[in-house]
């Protein structure tokens, strides 16, 4: 843990956060164990409870650290193959994880727990499992084989470790100085001795054994014993990894007799060390030549084989490969309501490309009508002048009188053109006149203009059909622009589906943890109940979803607990022996709603009010004066329960008050309906932050207003003849015979209970014709299971739309749930149909109700409902990486790998604030890829449980591969034992430090090693 308070206010913040995932996977691999048992379940159990573990250790959480730990022993307990878990144990299994959920619920929530009744509890439940599972407890550390690991732990510990304690042992020999050889003799066999221990070599535990004895016997002899023992060793090496798994060689008769093996006469043993000297040399000769070909196949390779990296520290290979596994990232919440912002305007900007594409589209239509009805005036026109110019020049001035038609057309030619002839024209047409004479000057203005006017006309045609083409251009480029848009709207639609899908999921993924919960009870507790669900597909927000756990599952054990009946009791009242229990969740509005019923006995009020002046709640005076509603305010108050005994369910001190207090962490509200005999109904309302939402359309009072469509039950257009007077107001006959209903209506107008002077301008209005005989437009809408009925003015249609808070400056009525533009850019009001009917049922109910109850009701009841401490920090923005001081010279890289998030976090802001550079990597198999892609990478914290690859694979690969092996790596792990810090140092690592560390004395060891490199970095170069 840190000392340091802004790094330990960070930490904590990424452990809210990683907690309640870690501990979703404990529970759900729990809930399944015993019906589908297997190895990998226990595995993944150990390692989220171990990571758990350390999660909470770096954050100073000790009562959680603990329980953990003493989880983790207890699923390392049951990791045997022939194991069988029955009822007995699956219950203790299921209380030592309460054990661990209640205080770190509690901690999530920013409650208080008694944290020595936990631990007491917990050890209890340890002691009992002890008892139960016998032999299968194990003190000694837990020290994984190959098969768990996935790769021969023997082979690599040989190939590394054994190696180079051997060349560092023929190094000391080549000095010649006794001393040194029998101090580096010793150590190599000690660390070959508990090797051997740990591998299960006897043959080489035997030869260490030897060479420490032959030590002890004959310490002047140091270096013949060394040479002796490094022959034997080499020898045992090259048959180990000839694949020897059983022996790991054994002692030549030379080393037995300097070991005191063989019992020998003092004479025999001044004999064989004799002999000892004049074979050793030989010996070691013909052992380094056999071994030259083991060698040349251990050379190392430049690609380490990750294929076969294992699933987890202490589980078999994975059954896919590496590269088929999803990947996931970690996204910030507010990059995602960003994207939902961003979103909402290319929607909003859409509907108004639409509307105008619509407009345009009329336009254009209007446009070719005008300009068919002018190239048809055109026509006539040009009939008209080439009828007029192929008359034969002597008719234009000789005539018979008798030709009134050639006359009127004549006539209407020359106002045309704009000829006048000397005698005027007379005001009728019909009567037989002379035609009249022109003069040569008038006839050939005439012909002049006749000629003019007949090629302006033909002019006047070619630019009318240019006109066309260009309109039909132009209708065919809106029709384009429609079909881009329609694409648009479906890319649009289908990035917002994919941006919910990122961040919504159906609440059946939470329900469907419930079963096996209650079947758990069902066994403990000998009542039987049938769970049922609805609203299965009821999107929400995945944050909300673990904030909902919880609470329902709070409410669902009180249902077993204190609302179902036992089956003697349920038969004496007629009911079934099995019970019933159904959880239903709907969108209403801008709410999810999620409703918890039950067929039990009800709630007691009375009890209720006994309990509520036993703690003291409410004065005796004030209880007989409280209404039922008041009575169900006081059961989420801290603390109280009417259970008379104390039980794995209830009594414990945590009643509903955990309830409305995580609900209240996310806006939420519950509300407690119960009928005697019948069953009690918890109703939880969560508001949905809903920006996106398809809305209907309706005008009233001159207004348009949006209503969400998920809350409307029907729409209608009533006769009159459904239509009733009823109590001072209006009802609605709603279906047929025996079904019949009388909906009490509200007009809209009414409801909102205020008028406005601006009226809807007149370019906006849409006029739809209505008979007599039909009534005005009327929504039906559900209000919990009540129908009410909307009157509106006019209907205009749904449309998706997005919607805006109103701002802080305003507040509005409940039922307002903000605002949206519509695609004209008029602004429109977001209505809640639900609210307002409940609102306006509520106002009813006030008119109705003694206003003398108020001053009865007890200050407690009035005064409360705190906002408690909001921990939404848990999905909160991660915080950023302080700026370090030691900018002035080049930054050390340093690479952390470990799978808790908490633990990477802490340790990183530790090494930033020392002024180094920090990547992290999640497990070994990261790690590998972090060390290829970034160079500069000077060391290595490694944990060693991880999965996909753990810290001895990561040991074994980053060796095999030359670019790697020169990089210091540092193992940080809870394991503590010799056997663990054994293991590591014989694959290659160059410290070890166990969990929980002291700040300073890692950047001590960092800083111990980081010089060491250096210093033989600069001997190589």
């Amino acid at each position: 843990m840190t000392n340091d308070p802004s790094i330990y206010e960070q930490s904590y913040r990424y452990f809210l956060q990683e907690a309640p995932e870690l501990l979703q996977v404990i529970e759900q691999e729990l809930f399944s164990l015993r019906e589908n048992f297997s190895i990998n379940k226990v595995y993944t159990l150990m390692r989220a409870t171990h990571t758990l573990k350390g999660a909470a250790a770096s954050v100073g959480l000790e009562t959680i650290n603990t329980v953990a730990h003493t989880l983790e022993d207890i699923f390392r307990a049951i990791c045997k193959p022939d194991l069988s878990i029955d009822q007995e144990i699956e219950a203790l299994l299921f209380k030592a994880y309460e054990c661990l959920c209640l205080p770190l619920t509690t901690e999530l929530t920013g409650g208080l727990v008694n944290d020595t009744e936990v631990l007491d509890q917990s050890a209890a439940i340890f002691a009992e499992l002890q008892e139960k599972l016998g032999d299968c407890f194990s003190h000694e550390d837990h020290i994984p084989s190959s098969e768990e690991l996935g790769f021969d732990l023997t082979q690599s510990i040989f190939e590394v470790g054994v190696t180079q304690g051997l060349d560092q042992l023929a190094t000391a020999i080549a000095t010649g100085d006794p001393e040194q050889i029998a101090t580096t003799l010793r150590t190599k066999a000690e660390v070959f001795l508990g090797l051997a221990e740990s591998l299960n070599l006897p043959g080489f535990k035997a030869i260490a054994q030897a060479v420490l004895a032959g030590l002890d016997n004959y310490p002047e002899q140091a270096v013949v014993i060394a040479r002796v023992a490094l022959a034997n060793f080499q020898e045992a090496r090259t048959a180990v990894l000839n694949g020897d798994r059983s022996q790991g060689g054994q002692p030549s008769l030379a080393l037995q007799q300097l070991g005191g093996l063989l019992h020998n006469s003092p004479q025999d043993s001044q004999d064989s060390l004799i002999d000892a000297q004049k074979s050793v040399t030989q010996t070691t000769l013909d052992t380094e030549l056999h071994s030259e070909e083991p060698a040349a196949n251990e050379q190392r390779t430049n690609e380490p084989d990750l294929s076969s990296s294992p699933h987890l520290f202490i589980s078999p290979p994975p059954q896919s490969s590496i590269s088929s596994s999803t990947r996931t990232v970690r996204v910030n919440v507010e990059h995602l309501e960003q994207l939902n912002y961003l979103i909402g305007e290319l929607l909003t900007n859409q509907n108004r490309q639409f509307l105008q594409n619509e407009q345009l589209s009329a336009t254009v239509r209007v446009l070719v009508t005008k300009l068919i009805q002018h190239q048809q005036l055109l026509n006539q026109l040009q009939d008209l002048s080439d009828c007029q110019f192929s008359v034969p020049e002597q008719e234009w001035l000789v005539g018979n009188g008798q030709d009134n038609g050639r006359f009127d057309s004549l006539e209407l030619f020359q106002s045309l053109i704009g000829v006048h002839t000397v005698n005027p024209l007379p005001s009728y047409k019909h009567h037989i006149l002379p035609r009249p004479v022109y003069s040569t000057q008038i006839k050939t203005s005439i012909t002049t203009r006749s000629k003019e006017f007949h090629n302006l006309v033909q002019s006047l045609l070619e630019d009318a059909v240019q006109l066309g083409e260009a309109t039909d251009a132009i209708e065919m480029f809106a029709r384009q622009s429609q079909e881009s848009l329609e694409k648009q709207r479906r890319l649009l639609t289908n990035t917002r589906d994919s941006l919910m899908e990122a961040r919504m999921l159906p609440l059946g993924h939470l329900f469907e943890r419930f079963p096996r919960i209650l079947h758990q009870l069902e066994v403990i507790h000998k009542k039987q109940v049938t769970l049922n669900f609805r609203g299965n597909d009821a999107l929400v927000d995945k944050a909300v979803v673990e904030k909902l756990y919880d609470p329902l599952l709070h409410l669902l054990r009180n249902a077993f607990d204190h609302g179902i009946e036992l089956p003697t009791s349920r038969q004496k009242r007629g009911k079934p022996e099995k019970g019933e229990i159904e959880i239903c969740a709907y969108h209403q509005g801008r709410y999810l709603v999620i409703e918890v019923r039950d067929d039990g006995h009800g709630l007691d009020f009375e009890k209720i009010r006994a309990k509520a002046v036993e703690c003291q709640l409410v004065s005796p005076e004030q209880a007989r004066s409280l209404n039922e509603a008041q009575l169900t305010e006081l059961i989420f108050e801290p603390g109280f329960s009417t259970a008379s005994s104390v039980n794995e369910l209830s009594g414990r001190g945590i009643g509903l008050d955990v309830v409305r207090t995580h609900l209240q962490t996310i806006r939420g509200s519950v509300a407690v309906y119960s009928q005697p005999n019948q069953g009690t109904m918890f109703r939880l309302q969560i508001p949905l932050g809903l920006t996106i939402a398809n809305l209907l359309l309706c005008e009233a009072g001159n207004q348009t207003y949006a209503l969400f469509v998920n809350s409307i039950e029907e729409i209608l257009i009533p006769t009159a003849q459904q239509i009733r007077s009823w109590e001072g107001g209006k009802v609605l006959q709603w279906g047929k015979g025996a079904a019949m209903k009388l909906i009490p209506i509200y007009q809209l107008t009414k409801a909102l209970n205020y008028s406005s002077s601006v009226t809807q301008p007149s370019v906006f209005k849409t006029k739809h014709s209505r008979s007599k005989e039909q009534g005005m437009p009327v929504i039906l809408i559900r209000c919990q299971d009540k129908l009410f009925g909307l009157e509106v003015d006019q209907l205009i249609g749904d449309q998706e739309l997005v919607i805006r808070p109103l701002g802080a400056m305003i507040v509005p009525p409940r039922y307002i749930y903000g605002s949206c533009i519509l695609a004209d850019g008029r602004l429109t009001l977001v209505l809640d149909g639900s609210t307002l009917m409940e609102s306006l049922s509520e106002q009813q109910t006030d008119h109705r109700t003694n206003s003398s109850l108020a001053s009865s009701t007890p200050v407690i009841l009035t005064s409360r409902i705190e906002q408690p401490r909001l921990l939404s920090s848990a999905r909160a923005t991660l915080p950023e990486s302080p700026n370090s001081d030691y900018d002035e010279r080049p930054k050390i890289t340093i690479l952390l790998v470990d799978d808790s998030i908490t633990v990477r976090q802490t340790l990183a802001l530790t090494l930033q604030k020392a002024g180094y550079q920090v990547l992290q990597a999640k497990d070994g198999y990261e790690a590998i890829e972090q060390l290829r892609y970034h160079t500069n990478i000077q060391l290595v914290f490694c944990d060693i449980e991880m999965p996909r690859m753990n810290g001895f694979e990561f040991l074994k690969n980053r060796q095999r591969d030359r670019a790697l092996a020169d990089i210091p790596v540092v193992m940080v792990t809870s394991r503590s034992s010799e056997k663990h810090r054994l293991l590591a140092s014989q694959l290659g690592a160059n410290g070890y430090i166990t969990k929980p560390y002291l700040e300073h004395m890692l950047l001590e060891t960092l800083r111990d090693i980081l010089e060491k490199n250096t210093e033989v970095a600069a001997r190589r170069g």
